[in-house]
């Protein structure tokens, strides 16, 4: 807009200017013809007066001269119009660009405080867990070789855990019967050509179908105890807590011996899997948990409990 005033204030003088100069060429020729007349002798020769230039040729080429100049004029305001809206378009392009550039680096200023903060709750749980103690290696050592390798050695762990040794010595021999039935069962495959197979998978799964394990042949006090005693994992442990979870908010701690949810004895991941999942959503459930020694009872809401797992091996008398 200012470019066009501009013009306009050029090209208004000019005009005027041009308009002007044609006049007063026109008069001052007619003023100079009149004296030549008066001046020439008597007598003298007429000559043919050269033709009074037309005023109106004088103000037509003025007006060209003006008209061009307002052509110029005009074909430079389209150019400065034209380019603009170019202008206009480049300059928002490079806001776009640059507001693209600060909304990424907004996001991966977020993720490095999301990850620091997880940093950090990784450093208090590392903190919060117990320093095991010095002899732990040799009682991993004991756990090693209380683990059962004989027939009789599995026997006495099971008369340990409250089993009656007649009991004892039947449920060994029939989970001794299914072993040897599973391996005569793969050498006759193999010798016969038929391992791996559909025929041998139908048979291997009748097999496992007639097997039943431990734990169910057993009560969960007898079977928790058999566990302890022939080095078995019997429980698990809160390895982290997500913050924020079910956990955090009931006071959970890395260290953490899971004992119980609700009535369930947990004595693995699964066990607590399937607390956590059975019964209404949302109902309050006491959790028994091991801390430092003692016995807590914590409460939380059925669901997800947000921590991570270990395992761990504890004396059920303690």
């Amino acid at each position: 807009m200012i470019k066009r005033h501009l013009l306009r204030a050029t090209i208004a003088p000019t005009l005027t200017f041009s308009i002007g100069l044609a006049t007063g060429a026109w008069v001052f020729s007619g003023e100079l013809a009149d004296q030549e007349t008066e001046n020439e002798p008597a007598g003298a020769e007429i000559t043919t007066p050269v033709a009074d230039p037309d005023p109106s040729d004088a103000v037509g080429s003025a007006l060209a001269l003006s008209s061009d100049k307002v052509a110029v004029a005009a074909d430079e305001e389209a150019q400065v119009a034209e380019q603009e809206p170019v202008q206009e378009q480049a300059q928002v392009e490079e806001q776009r660009i640059l507001l693209a550039r600060l909304e990424e680096l907004s996001q991966g200023w977020g993720r490095m405080q999301a990850e620091l903060v997880a940093l950090q709750q990784r450093v208090v749980s590392l903190e919060r867990r117990p320093v095991p103690a010095a002899d732990d290696g040799a009682t991993g050592g004991r756990a090693d070789a209380a683990r059962p390798r004989t027939p009789q050695e599995q026997r006495d762990a099971l008369v340990r855990a409250g089993v009656a040794a007649g009991a004892a010595d039947e449920i060994l021999w029939r989970r001794s019967q299914a072993e040897l039935d599973r391996l005569e069962l793969r050498d006759q495959a193999l010798r016969e050509g038929w391992l791996g197979t559909d025929r041998y998978r139908e048979e291997i799964r009748a097999l496992n179908a007639e097997r039943v394990s431990l734990r169910d042949e057993l009560d969960v006090e007898a079977y928790d105890r058999y566990l302890y005693e022939t080095g078995e994992t019997n429980r698990v442990s809160v390895d982290s807590v997500i913050a924020g979870s079910a956990g955090d908010q009931s006071g959970l701690m890395p260290g953490d011996v899971i004992e119980r949810y609700g009535d369930e004895l947990v004595l693995d991941f699964n066990d607590l899997r399937s607390a956590t999942s059975a019964g209404a959503r949302g109902e309050l459930v006491p959790v028994q948990v091991r801390r430092d020694g003692q016995v807590v009872e914590v409460w939380m809401p059925r669901g997800p409990i947000g921590i991570r797992l270990d395992a761990a091996r504890v004396d059920p008398n303690s």
